[in-house]
């Protein structure tokens, strides 16, 4: 098999990630408009398929930084129970994401908070889109784009603009800063994990994904990885609920990856031991996983925060995804049964 177009669109991410932060950066002073005139009591983060999985990080960091309800949903949810999702009397923005910018749900969710009056934001890779052009503002992802199916670096300089979103909203100078790192250190990411993750889970019969907080979004977009690329069975839970339940079926065989906060780690190594005496192989990924004692500890040693640190996590699950698709004979730029959009 020639060297699949997925590879080369994972190691161009940190390219993405700086053209994404000059494009949020041009796009500020209207954003900023964009709430000062809504000024929204809530923010509803929606997408389909990896981009509610960014959602998801996305409305977690915002709710953090600058102390405003924040929550992701399907665009199904939406475009099928929207009085589930939007309170009377409440202000929302929502804020739309989709890579081609033409998914069904994600422009019927847009269109049906605009016929409610609720203020809208797009994120996309394609600037001419129904979704670019139907939201009251767009912010473009411009390297974001790919040839293969899967999302690689469409998901994380999408979600880049999520989280600058929220350091601009919290006024978080910090965050803002953490975020204009990202292209220098993924760059050095990508040499830690292209070597990494070409063995890990090789005769494993079952993945798990573990994330918390800003990492969970992270968590359930690895597992989608695995199963577009692999169509390796794989399950997400937050960390601690793996207990309650889950861990019955985990021993030898399994393959748990972990993305670590700083919040919960003292509980998350804790996790690490258990399942190590379960005989499950555990990957830890985090900026210090000393003493965890989990078979392959990865710690990148950044001093980022959770939710900026989430996004150098996302080359470790491209790549394990793409090293089991590779082993196992099969297309990672064509899997099986998917396109890269899914009209309804």
């Amino acid at each position: 098999m020639l060297e699949a177009r997925t590879l080369h669109e994972i190691v161009e991410q940190p390219e993405a990630w700086a053209a994404a932060i000059r494009s949020f950066d041009a796009a500020a002073p209207e954003v900023a408009r964009l709430f000062r005139e809504g000024s929204p009591d809530e923010v509803i983060f929606t997408g389909c398929g990896s981009s509610y999985y960014l959602s998801m990080t996305a409305a977690a960091a915002l709710q953090r930084v600058a102390g405003l309800r924040s929550r992701a949903v399907p665009a199904s949810e939406i475009l099928q129970f929207p009085r589930g999702v939007f309170v009377p009397g409440s202000r929302p923005l929502l804020v739309a994401t989709s890579r081609s910018g033409t998914t069904t749900e994600t422009l019927r969710a847009l269109e049906m908070a605009r016929r409610r009056g609720i203020a809208t934001l797009s994120l996309t890779c394609a600037p001419r889109s129904p979704l670019a052009r139907g939201a009251d503002f767009c912010i473009i992802s411009p390297k974001g784009h790919e040839e293969s199916v899967v999302m690689t670096k469409s998901f994380s300089s999408l979600l880049l603009l999520g989280l600058l979103l929220a350091a601009q909203r919290a006024g978080d100078a910090g965050l803002r800063r953490e975020l204009h790192r990202l292209p220098a250190l993924g760059r050095r990411v990508l040499k830690i994990a292209l070597p990494l993750m070409r063995d890990v889970g090789m005769a494993a019969s079952r993945f798990v994904f573990l994330g918390a907080g800003p990492a969970h979004g992270i968590a359930w977009e690895a597992m989608l990885k695995l199963t577009e690329m692999a169509q390796r069975p794989a399950v997400t839970y937050h960390p601690l609920e793996f207990r309650h339940g889950p861990i019955a079926a985990a021993g030898p065989g399994t393959v748990a990856v972990l993305f670590g906060t700083e919040g919960g780690k003292r509980l998350e190594k804790a996790l690490v031991r258990d399942l190590r005496r379960q005989g499950v192989s555990v990957v830890a990924l985090g900026d210090d996983w000393s003493m965890a004692e989990a078979e392959t500890e990865v710690a990148l040693g950044v001093g980022l925060s959770d939710a900026a640190r989430s996004v150098l996590y996302l080359p470790f699950a491209q790549l394990l995804a793409y090293h089991r698709a590779v082993g196992a004979g099969l297309d990672p730029d064509r899997p099986q049964h998917l396109s890269s959009v899914v009209r309804l």
